[in-house]
């Protein structure tokens, strides 16, 4: 009975291992890094997406030489990402692993981007 007892927790144990391993940290296939609008912009004024998926936080602006930007955290939920700053929310469209569309633009009178706007991945930077 010991050893019926023991052999029944032991695969229990392994069990409840392999389910944590399973579990993933990032539910797309999206990675980490900068996503850039898609559209004619001088280098340092193309809007752009930050991603980070180890913490779920994002940082968007209207380019590098715009001190303004959106930050906060994000959710991934179907096939959607929805960013929430202190100001606004955005919700974009998992177009595929490199693309999303801005399906919302949320409300912020200061900080608008045109609706099906695509970001297109970058870099990790």
């Amino acid at each position: 009975m010991k050893r019926a007892a023991v052999i029944f927790l032991a695969m229990v144990i392994v069990i409840g291992l392999t389910a944590c391993q399973k579990t993933p940290s990032n539910p797309c296939d999206l990675s980490s890094g900068t996503y850039c609008m898609v559209g004619e912009f001088e280098e340092m004024m193309t809007p752009y997406l930050y991603l980070n998926f180890d913490d779920y936080t994002f940082s968007m602006g209207a380019g590098l030489l715009v001190s303004y930007a959106e930050i906060g955290s994000f959710v991934v939920e179907e096939n959607k990402i929805t960013a929430t700053s202190q100001s606004t929310t955005f919700v974009f469209e998992i177009k595929d692993k490199n693309a999303l569309v801005l399906v919302d633009n949320g409300d912020d009178e200061y900080f608008k981007m045109p609706e099906k706007a695509e970001f297109v991945f970058r870099d990790a930077s």
